[in-house]
């Protein structure tokens, strides 16, 4: 019988020793993925909010663009956790803004089509955060953001189209 006492807390310490193993690896392990998680986070440019040309075209109270505006902002914080809800809130303004018509001298097909490219590049990142790719996600949220900068310089420099075809009209006539 002091043998099969003696075998049976030998395994029991024997088990023991490796469970408590095993959750100092995990731990450790863990806690570097954090780290190197943190240093991954890129930074995306967003262009400011074009607040002065807004006013001066009366489009002060586009709320539309201004809610798109300020998702784009949230979006910039990319925090992995929730950016699947940011993304899918900016869905929701793009198809929003998509569906109705834009005001003044905005409503033109090449401000259409940029929205419809920010849309596609949308859809793809909310792709790459349900099937996550780590090497995708990013680099196609960036592209979101290309899109959106892009889209908002067409739209400022329709201004300046417009005013250089009227002052070529002012000067033949």
């Amino acid at each position: 019988m002091t043998k099969k006492a003696t075998y049976f807390i030998l395994l029991l310490c024997i088990s023991f020793s490796c469970k408590n193993k095993l959750t100092l690896e995990q731990t450790v392990s863990s806690t570097t993925i954090d780290v190197q998680a943190e240093e991954q986070i890129p930074k995306f440019s967003l262009n400011d909010y074009p607040t002065a040309y807004l006013q001066e075209e009366g489009l002060e109270d586009w709320e539309d663009f201004e809610k798109l505006y300020q998702s784009m902002a949230r979006l910039s914080e990319l925090n992995f956790e929730d950016v699947e809800v940011d993304l899918l809130a900016l869905t929701t303004r793009v198809k929003n803004i998509s569906k109705k018509q834009f005001p003044g001298s905005l409503d033109v097909p090449q401000l259409r089509s940029r929205l419809k490219v920010m849309e596609m590049q949308v859809l793809k990142s909310r792709y790459f955060t349900r099937h996550y790719k780590k090497d995708s996600l990013v680099p196609s949220i960036e592209k979101v953001y290309e899109a959106y900068n892009a889209f908002l310089s067409r739209m400022l420099s329709l201004k300046e189209e417009s005013a250089a075809v009227s002052s070529e009209t002012v000067e033949v006539d």
